[in-house]
């Protein structure tokens, strides 16, 4: 299921697609100020006149325009023209960073709810290789001395089939496997499947125990659903994440089929409780937004006779989600906070950033603890240090 360590990695992630995102718009619109500042082909005066008084605008425009977004003073003589274009971009720019944050706070939110689609696909994918098991005995002309549609007679299967829940969410949420891709499912129960060797053996019987049915289901998921090379290629090129969404998909598969009875058989939620999660998540990521040039100056402040190329975007980003989690999340403890800041850093920074994490976001958790600035509160969290 769904954790706070992969919401964690994601709020991440999506910080960072947002300040990248923020600085080619910032580019973006330094660049259209030049279309401020072109000849007017409508004057009796040739265009190569107008251009050196037209290029002195656009650099004055620039210039202002960096100077107000990089909060540096502001010169008091520039030239109206120039003025003007600056903050007209300077808007456009604004509002496309605030569509940009709003988006991409949705979108973050959504790619994780989509991990239960992928959930309810890979099921559905059990219930399509035994329809196919079904399609490959009818087209056979020779019988042979295993019957690929007893596959269909698996009392898990068939539980399965007919789990309402696994019914009414595919249907609400629009789960499954197209016409298209049945080539696909066809060729991976014909060239994968249907050669293996385990799977004959369960054939070749006629009647099969609860727990026979239930550990060829398991090895069906576990060899095919999980880790057939065409199904994990199929998800990887409609999920971007897949690398770090198929873990969350295995323990939600394996938990599913961790049943002892056929009565036990039901869908695994997407977190014990996704609406804190996602509360929790959405929060993070708007937190260290809302709050960026204080945690900035925090960190900056601390670092002030280290290394500046020690602080790559990646570090700066990661020490602001411990620094907001410290501050705002009052039920977390320190020692949890640091010690998933210093396993992001491990995977998503310099080989060094771990290391680098671990020291400043110790020493910055005892600082504002003392200062009054990080609080706990709960059972459990007395002592942070």
């Amino acid at each position: 299921m769904v954790n706070r360590r992969l919401l964690r990695t994601k709020a991440f992630q999506n910080l960072y697609a947002f300040r990248t995102a923020e600085r080619a718009d910032y580019q973006l619109y330094h660049d259209l100020i030049s279309e401020s500042f072109l000849p007017n082909l409508d004057l009796m005066i040739p265009k190569e006149q107008q251009m050196p008084k037209l290029e002195g605008l656009r650099k004055l425009a620039e210039s202002h325009y960096e100077a107000i977004l990089n909060k540096k003073d502001l010169e008091d003589d520039y030239p109206l023209e120039a003025k003007n274009a600056a903050k007209k971009n300077i808007l456009l720019y604004r509002d496309a960073v605030k569509r940009d944050r709003a988006k991409i706070t949705q979108t973050m939110v959504d790619e994780v709810e989509n991990i239960y689609h992928v959930y309810l696909k890979m099921l559905n994918l059990l219930l399509e290789i035994t329809d196919i098991a079904v399609w490959d005995e009818q087209r056979r002309l020779v019988e042979t001395d295993f019957r690929t549609a007893r596959l269909a007679e698996n009392s898990v299967l068939k539980a399965l089939k007919n789990l309402k829940t696994l019914e009414t969410e595919s249907i609400r949420r629009n789960v499954n496997w197209t016409d298209d891709d049945q080539n696909l499912l066809r060729k991976l129960f014909l060239d994968g499947i249907l050669p293996d060797t385990e799977f004959q053996s369960y054939l070749r019987s006629t009647k099969h125990t609860f727990e026979e049915d239930l550990a060829l289901v398991m090895y069906l998921v576990k060899t095919f659903v999980l880790k057939h090379h065409s199904i994990a290629d199929y998800f990887e090129e409609k999920d971007l994440n897949w690398g770090e969404n198929k873990d969350v998909l295995k323990s939600m598969i394996v938990k599913t089929f961790k049943i002892t009875s056929i009565e036990e058989l039901a869908l695994q939620p997407l977190a014990m409780n996704w609406e804190d999660d996602k509360l929790y998540f959405v929060d993070l990521f708007n937190n260290v937004l809302d709050n960026e040039e204080s945690y900035e100056k925090i960190i900056l402040d601390q670092t002030q006779n280290w290394e500046g190329d020690r602080l790559a975007m990646t570090d700066l980003l990661i020490l602001k989600l411990g620094l907001a989690e410290m501050i705002h999340f009052s039920s977390i403890p320190v020692k949890v906070t640091i010690n998933e800041y210093i396993e992001l850093a491990k995977n998503y920074s310099t080989p060094k950033s771990g290391q680098f994490v671990n020291g400043l976001l110790d020493v910055l958790s005892q600082k504002l603890q003392k200062e009054g600035i990080v609080r706990k509160s709960g059972r459990g969290l007395i002592d942070n240090k």
